[in-house]
């Protein structure tokens, strides 16, 4: 495994394995943490890769990609797992979008992922500015291109101004159920914490039960549900 990476993992008793991709971390820290431990794992019945990006490259730097499939379907065979979910956090849940796909996963679950690093692409977005602009060149695909027809998404976004340069370009399908959570910002993850949802939450993203999801998020805080198709006329950035 190359420096750009950091791929460690905890074993589970069953086949399924949850693909846990890291956020950029706090300013300052040398190492991002381990994330989604306890909800992935769901008691110890999954297997979880936690995937670091250490160069924060929004998985741009050329070859990563091919990189963590590699590690991922090594460890795929070596532990007989017959089926995979992705998670992430901001950053990683970029990382989660993006490569579901391409890992075969049968489920994702996003929460308050960047729709692109690119200036480019999210000219209004000026966060994270120290590791973006260290990106020479934006390899990925538009995550339209990347996204697979047997993945479910489940993608969790904070409303506000800040917010909505990522979620208002969003890519929308029937297989992608987006929500809008009240007062959470850019901190899904710990509004869904103080609510105690999140690990009912990561268990029905594991399952892949839509309707569960929606019900968990009912119980736990205000959100909104954004709409799966584009309306006839209407701009996919609407």
């Amino acid at each position: 495994m190359s420096g750009r990476l950091r791929i460690t993992s905890l074993e589970g008793s069953d086949p399924r394995l949850v693909v846990s991709f890291a956020g950029v971390g706090k300013p300052g820290d040398p190492q991002q943490v381990e994330e989604f431990v306890g909800s992935g794992r769901q008691g110890g019945r999954n297997h979880v890769l936690f995937v670091a990006d250490t160069l924060r490259s929004w998985y741009n730097d050329p070859g990563i990609r091919d990189e963590i499939i590699a590690a991922v379907d090594a460890y795929r065979r070596e532990h007989g797992i017959e089926r995979t979910v992705t998670f992430g956090n901001s950053m990683g849940g970029y990382g989660a979008v993006l490569m579901a796909g391409a890992l075969g996963a049968v489920g994702c679950l996003a929460l308050s992922a960047q729709y692109s690093a690119d200036p480019a692409v999210v000219p209004e977005e000026t966060r994270w500015r120290e590791y973006r602009d260290r990106i020479v060149r934006f390899t990925c695909p538009p995550l339209e291109d990347a996204l697979s027809p047997d993945c479910t998404y489940f993608v969790l976004h904070g409303g506000g101004r800040l917010e909505r340069p990522h979620w208002s370009r969003f890519p929308r399908s029937t297989n992608i159920h987006h929500y809008l959570v009240g007062r959470a910002g850019h901190g899904v993850g710990r509004r869904l914490k103080a609510a105690g949802a999140m690990g009912q939450v990561a268990s029905h993203a594991i399952d892949l039960r839509p309707v569960a999801f929606r019900r968990a998020l009912a119980g736990a805080v205000e959100f909104r549900r954004l709409p799966r198709t584009v309306p006839e006329g209407a701009g996919a950035t609407g």
